[in-house]
């Protein structure tokens, strides 16, 4: 089959690098965020991963494709940042060297009464780094005084996350939350490191991560109960053999 036929089945194709990023066609993924990464290999072969945890099989059946000359990714597909991308880099890193350390008087962590950690702070809007497994900076969400947030435009987020407090080589417990705010809470109230994933239908990509990183550890999804929260915490449990505990919005 043609690979211009199996992208015609896909919505939101979009080229990237070698490959292309597409919404995942899985029944029950409600997919806004071009999920699937899809790549041509040089013999031919068609590789799919879906960044929130879809398996290929699900994947196959939904375009109602045969096995027999498509392959399984087991790790996502490198398809290279597009140029949106690598703009929303440089600003990151322009905004990140020029900030400061995070006022603990910020009103938006006196309202949550949490402390600033790692955060830094350009003019009065706070700053979160989001970075990917191997410490790169990409993005920034930015946190206004009246709690409003914003990613920088065109910017990744997919599988990009921060971390509080040390995560020590056998794992542990970890905690991935959704939000700087609940991750924040749950560190200062346990001293367990938590990872912050920034949304919900970041959490399966983010938790998958940290599963790769560490095999052996105990991952704690601390999900917002709501429907986005419940439908992604339980996809991420589900992949990453992990528990699910519930929180009110704090993020």
């Amino acid at each position: 089959m043609e690979t211009s036929s199996i992208l015609s089945r896909l919505r939101k194709v979009r080229k990237s690098g070698q490959g292309w990023t597409a919404c995942c066609p899985v029944p029950g993924h409600e997919d806004k965020n071009a999920s699937l990464s899809v790549k041509v290999t040089e013999t031919g072969r068609l590789l799919a991963y879906c960044h929130a945890g879809c398996s290929f099989e699900a994947i196959l059946e939904s375009l109602e494709l045969g096995r027999e000359r498509f392959t399984p990714s087991p790790r996502p597909i490198e398809t290279g940042p597009s140029k949106e991308q690598l703009e929303a880099q440089r600003k990151a890193m322009r905004l990140w060297t020029g900030a400061k350390p995070a006022d603990p008087a910020h009103p938006y962590l006196v309202k949550k009464q949490i402390k600033p950690h790692h955060l830094r702070q350009f003019k009065e809007i706070l700053l979160v780094p989001m970075q990917n497994e191997s410490g790169d900076l990409w993005n920034c969400q930015l946190i206004y005084w009246d709690g409003s947030k914003i990613f920088l435009r065109g910017g990744r987020t997919k599988g990009l996350f921060t971390t509080l407090g040390e995560i020590p080589e056998s794992g542990g417990r970890i905690f991935v939350a959704e939000g700087f705010a609940t991750a924040a809470t749950i560190h200062e109230l346990t001293g367990s490191p938590v990872v912050v994933a920034f949304s919900a239908h970041n959490l399966p990509p983010v938790s998958m991560i940290i599963r790769r990183a560490f095999p052996q550890a105990e991952i704690v999804l601390a999900a917002d109960d709501d429907p986005a929260g419940v439908q992604f915490s339980e996809q991420a449990a589900r992949a990453v053999h992990g528990l699910v505990a519930y929180s009110g919005r704090r993020a």
